[in-house]
């Protein structure tokens, strides 16, 4: 009895969801589509839960498409017989059916811009008297950045989530006759060239795996524009510094590797923002570059631009 009640009341619903509007014809469950049929010149459309399964009836020329997903069917009847075509994704446009268009993010590419770091009161370091050996050659002080995985998780069509991996590589050179170094007790300070000499090089390089997790909004004409914002973890791999100078007539190269008291993890905030070929990011580390009393406290910085999107 419980079964039959259960069959009369959805019975009932689904008439009192029956609608009909000029040559289409809807069933709806609540607010959602269920079934739509419409009937026009080149024949009848039918379409079952929002897209999911479309079938297009033919009738001038004896043809039946079925779309369901990304695969779909051709039955056409000819004084022949019946000739079936299997119908893959990349031939929906050639049989009037578009592509389904889902979320993708930018993430995967390649970037390149310049660096810098400033001190906690959002000043250059380097432009006091205290950090002077810090300052940078803006640029020359570069970042670049290979982000070679990528996986987007839509919220909807135009807005997502997005995470992946890449590789980054900062660059910073020092500007005037200064570089840093480990001092007596390990900790990070000025270290200058011999009494009389110049420093032509001096830099410190670094290298980490980075991992981000965007929150991104698309808009635009086939979405051609986006706005992201999120966070950017990074692990340290690799680290040097590189000093060249004149001194008694001959070069001095010299190339140290070594932790220098970087924080091995960090992470920053981005924003990310693009239209067409134009396309910006901005990022800002919200943990010192150095370990807490063992060297500076500087939050690196960077801006450029992406050059390239493996989407």
């Amino acid at each position: 009895m419980r079964k039959i009640f259960t069959l009369l009341m959805a019975a009932t619903f689904l008439t009192s969801a029956y609608t009909q509007e000029n040559d289409t014809t809807r069933v709806k469950v609540g607010k959602k589509n269920i079934v739509t049929v419409t009937d026009d010149d080149n024949g009848t459309n039918v379409r079952v839960l929002d897209d999911e399964v479309i079938v297009d009836v033919k009738e001038n020329q004896d043809t039946v498409k079925i779309k369901i997903g990304n695969k779909g069917i051709s039955i056409t009847e000819t004084d022949n017989g019946t000739n079936v075509e299997i119908i893959d994704l990349d031939d929906f446009e050639r049989h009037g059916w578009r592509k389904k268009d889902k979320f993708t993010g930018h993430w995967a590419g390649y970037e390149l811009g310049l660096n810098n770091y400033l001190t906690s009161d959002f000043k250059f370091a380097g432009s006091d008297n205290e950090n002077l050996f810090l300052d940078l050659n803006t640029g020359k002080s570069w970042n670049a950045n290979i982000n070679f995985m990528q996986y987007s998780l839509p919220m909807s069509r135009s807005i997502g989530w997005t995470t992946g991996l890449g590789f980054e590589w900062n660059n910073y050179s020092f500007d005037g006759n200064n570089a840093i170094g480990k001092d007596s007790i390990g900790n990070i300070g000025p270290v200058y060239p011999p009494d009389g000499a110049v420093y032509t090089k001096s830099k410190m390089n670094t290298t980490y795996l980075t991992l981000p997790l965007l929150l991104e909004f698309q808009f635009g004409k086939s979405k051609k524009g986006f706005f992201s914002v999120g966070v950017i973890g990074g692990l340290k791999l690799h680290s040097n510094i590189k000093t060249i100078y004149d001194y008694s007539g001959s070069k001095e190269r010299n190339k140290v590797k070594d932790d220098f008291n970087l924080n091995p993890l960090r992470y920053a905030v981005t924003v990310r923002a693009g239209y067409k070929f134009i396309k910006l990011y901005a990022n800002y580390g919200m943990m010192p570059l150095f370990q807490d009393n063992r060297g500076p406290e500087v939050y690196p910085i960077n801006v450029g631009l992406i050059l390239c999107s493996f989407r």
